[in-house]
């Protein structure tokens, strides 16, 4: 319990600190509340739910059918769903509401053309990974990567080809947590 009062004055400390001395920022707060909350779990202590820190989490998946042109940014509308509000569904991207450590997968059918498809997953405006769906009615495809993230970092799928269909229905989705 000491420990535990000890930590939370630091965390004041910071925070007031922040006000006066530009060079400590919200990431020195984050690391000390999410240390808090380790030792207090770790100590038997419960708050019901309360003042947790909730990892986010999110999935979303597309409602219709989407024809694609290139570097299309898709817009997953079907909101299944978004704890800690990082996914913006009228954008398409996903922005970490604090750093750390991510999960992200993308699955993905072609529609009723025989084409190939090919989506990226785009971190801060650079491709991380690729996936990939043969060249046939409704194949399936995904893709999968962990990275580390900043806060503010910004991650969204994209088609890089000239055109594409993907299936609706739910049956395409992206997600996201935090690890």
């Amino acid at each position: 319990m000491l420990l535990f009062s000890i930590l939370m004055c630091m965390v004041l400390y910071s925070s007031s600190a922040e006000k006066s001395c530009p060079g400590i920022g919200n990431d020195v707060f984050e690391d000390l509340m999410d240390v808090m909350m380790k030792l207090k779990c770790q100590s038997g202590q419960s708050n019901n739910g309360e003042l947790q820190l909730k990892k986010p989490a999110f999935l979303a998946t597309l409602s219709k059918s989407v024809n694609l042109g290139q570097n299309h940014v898709l817009k997953f509308d079907s909101i299944k769903t978004n704890i800690g509000d990082g996914y913006d569904a009228s954008s398409g991207v996903f922005t970490a509401p604090r750093k750390g450590t991510y999960e992200f997968a993308v699955n993905f059918i072609t529609s009723n053309k025989d084409e190939w498809l090919e989506l990226d997953l785009i971190k801060n405006n650079t491709m991380v990974v690729r996936g990939h769906a043969a060249f046939d009615k409704f194949t399936s495809g995904s893709l999968q990567a962990i990275l580390e993230l900043k806060k503010g970092d910004r991650i969204y799928i994209n088609h890089p080809r000239g055109s594409g269909l993907l299936h609706g229905e739910h049956y395409t989705m992206f997600s996201g947590h935090y690890i």
